[in-house]
């Protein structure tokens, strides 16, 4: 453990989580970039960089991209990423009152508090579901991917068959190069640069930045809403913590919904402030500024950070778009994520776990002192954004294998996510589909190769059944719902 905290308090380390965080809390305050674009935008400053500090790099924007949502939530009511749009309930009347910095500090104290439950949640069950998971063949690997697909397609959008296309083109594009089991090349249409298949750091590139660049140019957005005027904060933070209840009950509220794959922070946002509306004793002050309002939801979608890690490292599986980018990082880095990782590499694991913990104490230092200086984000200009954005991208691209192809791929999928947000498609089902691929893919063979050719080996293993009868049972209920609506209202009409 002396080692474990030797890594994690390392000067490079420390410098890492913070410019991490500032990086992710100044993005995640610009309406309309996202905590993935964060993300996205860091990932090709740890190419040079070991997995430890590039991976504290990538968190810290991870973490304080969601809290920094709540920044514009707060002064512009207007949320800087989804995950913050149930905080604009009540955080903006509080600004109007002139509250903004109680609100803001709110918001802070709030954010590090899930955050920091949802580090202990990690730690305790991560190591119990790895031993679980260590008892998995490529029967019940296969399942518990495609239920992870089945969640994300079912969750991403409103439509399920436009997610399903995503997620089917997600699948494709991971077929592409030489297969790692016949050695095969495929798809490759005679370029040399396929032979390792698309470059998943260049494909999130473009879906998320590059799109995202194209839809603010074709939108005309020049600039910010006019701020409400910022106010130094008085409430204290034990004044904040009186609130205890509403704070442990909304982040344990998050852990759930961040270890469920394919959910994400606005849902748990959403469920922490409707809960706490309907257990308070006073449920018609919510959405008039009351500091409860901001509690709720932003101790629920920080309680997600975490906890999405759950099943990223002990099962392989993605909890949402943003942990997809984490997960393509490690596989960058040689690290394969999975239960091997809590024997082989005990030391990683908990150099990761324990940054984590710090990088949520560093952000209620970084957002105590610099909050105002981050709430002046909010007046950057779009024309000197943009740009800025476009370039990092460009040279990220580029700076993977030093091969342009790299940059003309990325680009080329900026077109088609840019084209998928006009069709109003839900883009997570894509990259997610990308990272699960080769793994469902290579499980699925090997279990048709442990059935002698049959795909009966499924009726034999009972936990690798059972993940595929609730696949099946969530995929199936939106039309069940749907159907027995529509038989509910053809009897009420008789």
């Amino acid at each position: 453990m002396i080692d474990v905290l030797l890594n994690i308090i390392n000067p490079f380390n420390l410098l890492m989580m913070n410019i991490g965080l500032a990086a992710g809390i100044i993005i995640g305050a610009l309406p309309g970039l996202s905590v993935v674009l964060a993300i996205t935008v860091l990932l090709p400053f740890t190419f040079g960089m070991s997995s430890i500090p590039g991976m504290y790099l990538l968190l810290g924007a991870y973490c304080g991209g969601v809290y920094g949502g709540s920044i514009t939530a707060i002064l512009i009511n207007t949320p800087g990423t989804p995950n913050a749009a149930a905080t604009v309930f009540d955080g903006y009347p509080l600004a109007q009152q002139g509250r903004a910095g109680d609100a803001l500090k709110t918001a802070l104290v709030a954010s590090c508090v899930g955050g920091i439950l949802s580090c202990f949640s990690l730690m305790f069950f991560a190591p119990m579901l790895a031993s679980m998971a260590l008892k998995f063949g490529a029967p019940e690997y296969f399942s518990l991917c495609i239920f992870g697909l089945v969640v994300v397609v079912v969750i991403s959008g409103k439509s399920i068959s436009k997610s399903f296309m995503l997620a089917g083109l997600g699948l494709l594009v991971s077929t592409i190069g030489v297969d790692s089991i016949s050695g095969n090349a495929r798809f490759m249409f005679g370029r040399s640069e396929l032979l390792g298949g698309v470059q998943t750091v260049a494909l999130m590139l473009g879906v998320f930045a590059i799109s995202e660049i194209l839809l603010k140019s074709y939108t005309g957005q020049e600039s910010v809403t006019k701020s409400v005027e910022f106010k130094k904060a008085s409430i204290k933070i034990f004044e904040i913590l009186r609130y205890w209840k509403t704070l442990l009950r909304s982040s344990i509220i998050g852990i759930i919904i961040g270890a469920i794959p394919g959910t994400g922070g606005a849902l748990a946002a959403f469920l922490s402030y409707n809960t706490a509306k309907a257990r308070s004793k006073n449920p018609d002050m919510f959405g008039t500024g009351i500091i409860e309002g901001v509690v709720a939801p932003e101790s629920g979608n920080n309680a997600v950070t975490g906890a999405t890690l759950i099943p990223m490292l002990t099962l392989g599986i993605p909890g949402d778009t943003a942990v997809a980018v984490l997960f393509g990082a490690l596989t960058m880095q040689g690290i394969t994520p999975g239960p091997d990782l809590f024997t082989s590499d005990k030391f990683w694991v908990y150099c990761i776990m324990g940054g984590l913990l710090l990088i949520n104490i560093f952000m209620l230092l970084q957002g105590e002192f610099f909050v105002h200086a981050f709430a002046h984000v909010t007046k950057v200009p779009f024309c000197i954004l943009v740009p800025s954005i476009m370039v990092f991208c460009l040279l990220g691209a580029y700076a993977i294998r030093n091969y342009a192809f790299d940059v003309m791929i990325m680009l080329a999928f900026g077109v088609i996510g840019y084209l998928l947000k006009r069709a109003d498609f839900s883009i997570a089902p894509l990259p997610i589909a990308l990272v699960l691929g080769q793994l469902t893919e290579n499980n699925l063979r090997r279990s048709i190769t442990l059935g002698e050719g049959s795909l009966s080996i499924f009726l034999h293993r009972p936990i690798a059944m059972a993940f595929l009868l609730i696949s099946l049972i969530i995929l199936l209920f939106p039309y069940i719902k749907r159907a027995y609506k529509h038989m509910k209202g053809v009897n009420a009409n008789a």
